[in-house]
């Protein structure tokens, strides 16, 4: 992404020819206009204007190209929030993806867009991610908790979001034990109540996790 093709000022001309560019059928064509896009954002230009332009891209099955525009919509949900509501059903659809890389990625940028408009929308993908088959996506949807209470307690607690992460507590993974864990310790934290309490089987488990854990599993 240092490329310094991408680095030229946004000037009207150029912002049409991107926005050409971004309605491409051309795959290269219209991922090279995406990395033009964050590459503008990234030394500080505002290329917001672009937002429904950009977020049209998210339907696409090349994993580059969406984690691009899964930043480009992380930067600019906030200043958006009436815009970010077009890509809610494209989290939805890629929260259900056969590849759990998607869904994985799906659930992390849920948690990170701090909109509490669509909040309540990505309710419904995060709890299948925190069931999902693959331990990666549930691992990434267990932080993705603590980033969603952050932003609204209430909801995380009335949808069960706690119950299920103490639950997680006892999972077949060290990574998602460890995850769970870690998800809790922060909430615990930001509300300043007690919502982990450590039980002998809880603290069986967690010993055990901690065993099959690797040394990065194991730091903090």
């Amino acid at each position: 992404m240092a490329d310094g093709k991408y680095f030229s000022t946004t000037k009207k001309g150029e912002i049409h020819e991107l926005k050409e560019e971004l309605a491409s059928l051309d795959r290269p064509k219209k991922k090279e206009a995406v990395k033009k896009v964050i590459a503008a954002m990234t030394v500080g230009k505002d290329v917001s204007m672009l937002f429904p332009h950009v977020v049209n891209c998210m339907q696409t099955e090349d994993l580059e190209l969406k984690k691009l525009v899964y930043l480009y919509l992380i930067n600019y949900a906030k200043t958006q929030p009436d815009l970010a509501i077009m890509a809610v059903n494209t989290f939805v659809k890629d929260s259900q993806e056969p590849n759990p890389l998607i869904r994985a990625l799906a659930v992390r940028t849920m948690g990170c867009i701090r909109v509490d408009k669509i909040t309540e929308y990505l309710c419904d993908p995060l709890q299948r991610c925190l069931k999902d088959d693959d331990p990666y996506v549930r691992k990434t949807a267990a932080v993705c908790v603590a980033k969603l209470f952050d932003i609204n307690p209430e909801l995380v607690e009335d949808r069960g979001f706690l119950d299920m992460l103490r639950d997680m507590l006892s999972d077949a993974n060290p990574m998602v034990v460890a995850n769970a864990l870690a998800a809790l310790q922060e909430i615990q934290e930001i509300s300043g109540k007690e919502v982990l309490q450590i039980t002998s089987h809880t603290l069986f488990k967690l010993l055990a996790a901690l065993n099959e854990c690797t040394e990065w599993g194991q730091v903090g």
